[in-house]
């Protein structure tokens, strides 16, 4: 199927091309830090302090970046009273098939150590 003909992409975006504004979401989803911190956030609200404590490494400036990025994409919004971060239904959605990713990812390196 190609993307002109999938009912989920009713406006034919296509990642290939690259003046697709989906190129750029794309780049900006699969930074290795943004797809933490969006799955770091599945499990809801979360202040600052407490997504660099669930994404081990990331600097706070790394974070802040990572965290402006994705409120700019609408993948995450900031409640600015309670000083939290949570996803949007997009963001949600983007979180869920990281976790999917992940599993392969494990998968594979199953594989990969075993081979070693």
């Amino acid at each position: 199927m190609t993307s002109s003909e999938n009912p989920k992409n009713p406006h034919h975006f296509n990642v290939f091309a690259a003046v697709c504004p989906s190129r750029k979401l794309l780049n900006d989803v699969t930074r290795r830090w943004s797809i933490l911190v969006l799955a770091s956030l599945l499990d809801g609200s979360l202040r600052f302090g407490q997504i660099r404590e669930r994404v081990d490494g990331i600097s706070d400036r790394m974070l802040s970046a990572t965290l402006g990025a994705l409120a700019e994409d609408r993948l995450i919004a900031k409640d600015d009273a309670a000083g939290t971060y949570s996803l949007t239904e997009p963001g949600r959605q983007i979180a869920r098939q990281s976790l999917e990713l992940f599993d392969s990812l494990y998968l594979a390196l199953d594989e990969i150590v075993d081979a070693r």
